[in-house]
């Protein structure tokens, strides 16, 4: 055995033995069977790779169903390779070439890095859903989100700009049967002004509200606006003039084909309105006979008025003078027991000479003529007094060296009278003339202004005599 150990050829063999013994434990994998050694190449598993759907007729077919969306894809290549690669590099494609419509079972495809290979696809066939598009041209509608501030109302909606109202509509061609409409949304929450959406997306909704996914609009978005004001209220024009024509001119006629406006304001102002009265016409500024246009006033209620402008036909004329004779004068105000007598006049009747407008002057009748005297409060005595004139419209009382409205007032007591069996009036008559008791007296009108036949009624006064434009 010494000798057998001692031989080198022995020596040789023994650790040729060793290393082979030595490489073994080294090498050998105790995990796996003994002829199971490491390699450079592996294995990967994606599990939720993205399903995508290439191919398909875009213009004639939209894809509706797709199940799964996702697959569970194993691969195998070199270490190297499987390291680089990230999972966005293996594609899972559903090939949609030439496919119609309908609901059908097609095969995956996977498409990989140089160097993988796939080892298996799960599940290998999907189940899609295709319908065919149609294309209609539809009006657009245009809806409100939220309310606006206090006091504020909600006005009508429309699309601005060069677009209108109308967009395509491409949708798979069963929808049409649900649809409700195409619109867009403005949001008016706490708005106290108009309200616009530049960019308002259009969008398709069923007969439940709910928006219809798979739809192409062409235009996909327009310019919407809403009209936010304050409560309105339509009411009857009044039309209100200052100024004086010039020298010589009288009015024949004003009129407007406005009778009516759009008044925005606060509710609290709006109750208390019962006409409007905010178009002034400057009369200085009339020229002649024609139309003249008339804007509204400004206000500090925030009232506004469609249409802020109106336009008037004025027509004027040349200033003439009539006399009209024997006017009876109602006198209101008198004391019980106490009569009042005019001096100088007959039977309570006077003179009155008008001025205006030849036309309009040729017309008055005596009827049309209202002269009141209040003595309301005066004494028993001689009083000088004005007397009040109603008068048609653009006619006025005006006065010269033999007529006027300025008058001698005696006021008496009737006792006296019946007591003496006298009669105490001047010149010891006491005509007999028209009037009212306290208990029929009325309001009497403020005495016209005298003038020189060219001025017209004050601000104040209507031109029609009952507040409403002719």
């Amino acid at each position: 055995m010494d000798k057998w150990l001692n031989h080198p050829t022995s020596l040789k063999v023994l650790s040729l033995i060793l290393a082979i013994l030595i490489w073994a434990i080294v090498h050998i994998d105790p995990e796996t069977s003994p002829q199971s050694v490491t390699s450079n190449t592996d294995t990967k598993i994606i599990e939720a790779a993205t399903i995508v759907p290439i191919g398909l007729d875009t213009d004639k077919y939209v894809l509706t169903g797709l199940e799964p969306t996702v697959a569970r894809v194993v691969v195998e290549g070199r270490i190297s390779n499987l390291r680089t690669a990230t999972n966005d590099d293996y594609v899972v494609q559903l090939d949609l070439k030439g496919v119609g419509p309908g609901i059908q079972d097609l095969p995956l495809k996977v498409t990989m890095p140089a160097g993988i290979r796939e080892v298996e696809i799960s599940p290998s066939h999907v189940t899609v859903q295709i319908e065919e598009l149609e294309t209609q041209t539809l009006e657009v509608q245009i809806l409100t989100k939220g309310e606006p501030a206090a006091g504020y109302i909600v006005g009508e909606s429309s699309i601005i700009g060069d677009t209108g109202n109308v967009v395509e509509v491409t949708m798979p061609k069963d929808d049409y049967a649900r649809l409700e409409m195409v619109a867009v949304t403005v949001d008016i929450t706490g708005a106290s002004a108009n309200v616009t959406n530049k960019k308002a997306k259009v969008v398709a909704y069923d007969t439940q509200g709910a928006v219809i996914p798979n739809v192409t609009v062409k235009p996909d978005t327009l310019s919407a606006e809403t009209i936010i004001t304050l409560p309105s209220k339509e009411l009857p024009v009044q039309l209100r003039y200052t100024g004086n024509l010039p020298d010589g001119y009288s009015l024949v006629s004003i009129n407007s084909a406005t009778m009516a406006v759009t008044v925005n304001a606060p509710q609290t102002v709006l109750d208390e309105m019962n006409l409007y009265d905010g178009f002034v016409l400057d009369l200085s500024k009339v020229k002649g006979s024609g139309e003249v246009l008339v804007k509204a006033e400004k206000s500090e209620n925030d009232i506004t008025v469609t249409p802020g402008e109106i336009p008037v036909i004025v027509e004027i004329e040349a200033t003439a003078t009539r006399t009209m004779s024997g006017i009876p004068v109602t006198i209101t105000g008198l004391e019980e027991d106490t009569k009042a007598t005019i001096t100088g006049s007959t039977n309570g009747r006077i003179d009155v000479l008008l001025a205006g407008a030849d036309t309009l002057l040729q017309k008055v009748r005596n009827s049309e003529v209202k002269l009141s005297l209040d003595v309301t409060g005066l004494a028993i005595g001689t009083h000088q007094l004005t007397v009040a004139a109603e008068l048609p419209a653009y006619i006025h009382a005006t006065e010269s060296e033999n007529v006027t409205l300025n008058v001698t007032v005696v006021i008496v007591s009737t006792k006296e009278v019946d007591a003496s069996g006298e009669d105490d009036g001047v010149d010891g008559v006491i005509p007999d003339v028209p009037t009212s008791g306290p208990d029929s007296s009325a309001n009497p009108t403020e005495p016209e202004p005298t003038t020189d036949g060219n001025e017209e009624p004050s601000e104040s006064e209507s031109p029609s005599g009952n507040g409403q434009v002719e």
